[in-house]
């Protein structure tokens, strides 16, 4: 025989309706005020001199924003049903296809943090444990690089992102000076 569930009791209801109140106060109105106070002490370090500083992340996660179901490396790391080899199964990416041209693994490089090195950037190979510090030419800035492509082992090639503060004419100078 099926259990009857128990009805609440008054003092259940009652904390059940205290405690949803609590959690919409907490949104509505603390929320906000922490807000302003992350603000305002980002205004006050960037005045000082941290010019590095991102509060976005922090702010969405305050007011409740959820992580996208999809991230850009999962798609790009997504093997296309149409690349199989003679035998139907997929390549995977890093395996050569018969015309010998292999899918990228593609990995995250590290988001600099308030107190990392501006110059280099850290990322960590696909099989590997120990992270890769690339140096960066000179003028590049680790906000500024879109991506790093390992050409061989100790070669990079560093790109730089189309909203970077490098402009087009400095990138000129730098690709004449380390170009061969």
């Amino acid at each position: 025989m099926p259990e009857v569930a128990a009805e609440p009791t008054f003092w259940g209801t009652v904390w059940a309706k205290l405690r949803a109140a609590g959690h919409w106060a907490a949104i509505h109105l603390a929320a906000p005020g922490v807000a302003l106070i992350v603000i305002i002490v980002a205004v006050l370090l960037v005045s000082m001199g941290f010019k590095e500083l991102q509060i976005g992340g922090l702010l969405g996660r305050l007011f409740g924003k959820k992580e996208p179901e999809h991230k850009a490396i999962d798609v790009a790391n997504s093997v296309d049903p149409d690349r199989v080899d003679k035998d139907g199964k997929l390549i995977q990416p890093g395996t050569p296809d018969s015309k010998g041209q292999t899918q990228v693994v593609v990995v995250p490089i590290k988001d600099p943090g308030l107190f990392s090195n501006p110059d280099t950037v850290t990322f960590t190979p696909p099989g590997k444990t120990d992270p890769i510090e690339v140096q960066l030419p000179d003028g590049v800035k680790a906000r500024d690089v879109d991506k790093v492509v390992v050409v061989q082992p100790g070669k990079f090639v560093v790109t730089v992102k189309d909203n970077s503060g490098v402009p087009a004419s400095k990138v000129d100078d730098l690709l004449a000076k380390y170009g061969s």
